[in-house]
């Protein structure tokens, strides 16, 4: 459904520069600025890129006040524009009813408004809190306690004694709470440490598909409200993500780490154990942290092992030379081999 221009501006607050009235019926990226859309450009230079399509208007930053179309002025154009997608795509309804084909045992506690998709079970002394989803297929083990609003998606399981807090997404294939990776060798034989903790994902949580978070040896394992976990990531046992933590794809955290708050893990990032990383941190992408590492606040980290980011670029660039830098090195040795033949001729 089409809304105004007029309409859109007062969803985000911000502040109409070109015709009220224009009809915006969808909203799109920059990349697809299809007619009648609305979408954000952070600059003038991303700006540029529209000039001559047929996008109906932009948000633009409170800097930027000329343009061929109309403009949204905003403090943060990203932020209003996902603002903008979730108007003309609102979530998901679900219908707030128990499949005869759900399985709830008969000590399970079933909060009101509660969907229960086919195929999808809640076993002994399970909490399910009022508004949340299960889908079809996935396993709400005993004594596991679902918080309310939370939507766990096909085929996730949640083993014994974990919790999951409000308002919490657990998509397609992710397994909390399974055996962390725990064995002592005896001599002969790789003996298994029981893993007898559990898993606390707390409010605001969202877990990307098939990544997995390990039951705790002893205690818990803890992800902090309003993380943000991308598709493939592996978190072992006992470890610990603070708030709004965000860890990107194909992540693997060993076990005993800890993460501080407001901290970006960039995709294949990888920790050894008992690593200690502060708050409001970023590990650059493919980075690796050796065992034991400890990395204070506001750090940025790269390469593998992870250095901070001014070190690894004077390294980076070094690397990019080192063709030139050989054949310099080369020609050195020929001409220090050239001399030493010299001084040893006028010795003679």
């Amino acid at each position: 459904m089409a809304k105004t221009l007029s309409e859109l501006t007062n969803l985000i607050s911000g502040k109409l520069i070109g015709d009220d009235q224009t009809a915006i019926s969808s909203v799109t990226t920059i990349e697809i600025p299809q007619s009648g859309a609305i979408t954000f450009a952070n600059d003038e230079k991303n700006l540029a890129k529209l000039q001559g399509t047929d996008i109906a208007a932009v948000l633009v930053p409170e800097s930027i006040t000329e343009f061929e179309k109309p403009l949204i002025q905003v403090a943060n154009p990203k932020l209003a524009w996902a603002h903008l997608l979730w108007a003309f795509h609102p979530a998901r309804e679900f219908d707030q009813t128990i499949s005869e084909n759900a399985f709830v045992h008969p000590s399970a506690t079933i909060g009101s408004n509660v969907t229960l998709e086919p195929f999808s079970v809640v076993r002994e002394n399970a909490k399910v809190g009022d508004g949340s989803v299960i889908r079809s297929g996935s396993i709400i083990d005993k004594n596991v306690t679902v918080g309310s609003n939370t939507i766990i998606h096909p085929r996730v399981t949640v083993y014994q004694d974990c919790q999951i807090g409000s308002n919490v997404i657990l998509h397609s294939g992710v397994v909390v709470g399974a055996d962390g990776f725990g064995y002592v060798f005896d001599g002969q034989r790789q003996f298994k440490v029981p893993q007898v903790g559990n898993v606390i994902i707390e409010d605001h949580v969202e877990i990307g598909a098939n990544s997995t978070i390990d039951r705790a040896t002893a205690g818990s394992t803890v992800i902090h409200a309003g993380v943000k976990i991308d598709n493939l990531v592996q978190i072992a046992h006992n470890c610990e993500l603070g708030s709004h933590t965000v860890v990107c794809a194909q992540v693997g955290i060993s076990g005993s780490c800890s993460v501080g708050q407001y901290s970006t893990l960039a995709g294949q990032v990888g920790f050894g154990d008992h690593c200690e990383v502060g708050n409001q941190v970023i590990v650059g992408a493919q980075a690796g942290l050796p065992t034991g590492k400890k990395v204070p606040d506001g750090s940025i980290l790269l390469g593998s092992p992870a250095r901070p980011m001014a070190d690894m670029k004077k390294q980076f660039g070094a690397q990019l030379r080192s063709a030139e830098t050989l054949k310099v090195v080369r020609d050195l040795a020929k001409r220090v081999e050239e001399l030493e033949k010299k001084l040893d001729k006028q010795e003679v």
